[in-house]
């Protein structure tokens, strides 16, 4: 319990802080103490509910279970907080995060928190948390284009579909994701790989300013002029330094363009493979093309590649000259169409669908395109996980799925140094690996994680043996045990963990939020 000592060293050390706060917190404290002695085992939810009456929900309550039922997986469906906090406004989060961080700081049990937009993450703990609380933003929602149409205000409750309705509406568009269902928040804290990278780098590139609660409850904005390392540092920094509370994007005009999904025979892999080391190369590589290629496994065996094209110039006919050799390929189905952005995104997300509710994992990987090896290494790849898809579905029956998509060099570095993903540092054209599985029981997910862990050492040291290893993951597809933050390197750490000790300095954002990929601080 909190010491007499350490509330006159808090308010000693940090008044600027403290005034600033929504709520006041010796009377936070006083309540909390008060809850304690009448062995109030929830005193965290109580006193949120107090503070924010009709927002908190608990097990018992209905929506406490629309809220659960929302998340993508299984496993962070399976966690159980001890109550849900669903704030309406910018304030209402604030206040939230100020009552949870005096009984964090007061050691009073169950106040650590979580944090969740549209609840993506399949890993359990990333955006949920057992016997604590979670902050489930999903009612920060809005999407506000300015009157310029410059720029849209959108809220980290959003999911990508909410958003392209509105934008199409006006022949707009931003940076953003690429399934319907995805939500914003996570996606552009974690970088954003989006059909238009091609012409303007990551998603968070193209964030102009963020409204963000800090971890002692105040309200700050973060653009390059004001609190700019702030501003930097959550282009790719994740959860780590606060909750962005709304997300002020970059607009530019957008008609209907190409796109769909090319489903082709497993016969095509070999002549796919030299494609996509050629497509992958900066010096040849077409800003408008966008490209998601998925091998797919059911009970272990394959049943063909499917390809999502887009080529966002809707002035040219199809197929542009990047996407001829494929779309020479022999195919089994074929749905390219001129359509606006919420049709290839919806398309997307359909596929995914089938996956809510179950148990759901990720792992990624980069390796360096060389387009006189990486052919041989894809089909290496390919040879391995079909094993794995094989051994597992023996075991446990699942959906297994391997994506590639190209990184070249060209797509990366646009806007490098205004982001903190690290890439900057190198100069090879990339080629990313997604695995995703998906499965029915619980009881099977050691198995899983066992083998892939397995599997992704076996891959790792592959590419090393073939001069192809590139360090670098993506945050925003990484595994539970993977490490996205040290892969963008010593210098990004470092800026990183800086930034927390200026923003954070009780550290709330790396202990009282457990959750997500944290500096190591």
């Amino acid at each position: 319990m909190l010491s007499a000592p350490w509330i006159v060293l808090f308010f000693v050390v940090f008044p600027r802080l403290v005034c600033s706060a929504p709520v006041d917190r010796k009377s936070i404290l006083s309540l909390l103490l008060d809850l304690l002695t009448k062995q109030n085992q929830n005193a965290c939810c109580t006193a949120l509910d107090y503070y924010l009456p009709g927002k908190v929900a608990y097990p018992t309550n209905l929506t406490y279970s629309s809220s659960q039922i929302t998340f993508w997986s299984a496993q962070e469906q399976s966690l159980r907080p001890s109550c849900i906090v669903i704030p309406t406004s910018t304030q209402d989060v604030s206040t939230a995060v100020t009552i949870l961080n005096v009984g964090y700081q007061a050691t009073v049990p169950g106040c650590k928190y979580a944090i969740r937009g549209a609840g993506h993450t399949p890993h359990a703990g990333a955006a949920n948390i057992d016997g604590g609380v979670t902050i489930d933003t999903q009612s920060l929602d809005q999407v506000t284009v300015s009157t310029d149409q410059k720029t849209v205000s959108v809220g980290p409750g959003n999911r990508w579909g909410k958003v392209y309705g509105v934008l199409d509406n006006l022949n707009l568009a931003m940076v953003g994701g690429r399934l319907s269902q995805v939500g914003v928040a996570g996606l552009l804290t974690g970088g954003g790989v989006s059909f238009f990278s091609g012409r303007y780098g990551f998603a968070c590139n193209n964030i102009a300013a963020y409204e963000v609660v800090l971890g002692n409850g105040t309200i700050v904005s973060a653009t390059r002029t004001r609190n700019p390392r702030l501003f930097r540092a959550l282009k790719g920094g994740s959860n780590n330094f606060g909750i962005v509370t709304r997300f002020d994007a970059t607009l530019f005009q957008q008609s209907a363009f190409w796109g769909g999904q090319i489903d082709q025979p497993i016969t095509n892999k070999v002549a796919y493979f030299s494609f996509m080391a050629n497509f992958t190369q900066s010096s040849t590589y077409d800003p408008y093309a966008a490209l998601i290629t998925v091998f797919a496994w059911v009970q272990g065996l394959p049943v063909g590649i499917m390809h999502t094209a887009t080529y966002t110039d809707g002035s040219v006919s199809w197929p542009p000259p990047v996407f001829k050799p494929l779309d020479d390929m022999p195919k089994t189905s074929d749905s390219v169409r001129k359509e606006k952005l919420t049709s290839f995104a919806d398309e997307i997300g359909g596929d995914a669908a089938v996956s809510q509710g179950q148990n759901t994992f990720f792992l990624t990987l980069s390796f360096v395109n060389d387009p006189s090896v990486s052919p041989a290494f894809m089909a290496e790849v390919y040879d391995r996980v079909s094993v794995a898809a094989k051994e597992l579905f023996l075991n446990v029956g699942l959906v297994f799925t391997m994506a590639l998509q190209p990184m070249p060099h060209v797509l990366y570095s646009k806007g490098a140094d205004s982001n903190v993903l690290g890439l900057g540092r190198f100069e090879e054209d990339l080629i990313n690996l997604l695995f995703t599985l998906i499965w029915p029981l619980g009881v099977n997910n050691e198995l899983v994680y066992a083998k892939m862990r397995v599997l992704e050492e076996e891959l790792i040291a592959l590419a090393k043996e073939m001069g192809i290893w590139n360090e670098w993951i993506y945050l925003n597809y990484a595994s539970q045990w993977q490490d996205p933050i040290k892969a963008y390197g010593d210098d990004e750490v470092a800026f990183l963990r800086s930034v927390s000790r200026d923003y954070d300095p009780l550290g709330i954002f790396q202990k009282a939020v457990p959750g997500g990929f944290k500096l190591g601080i």
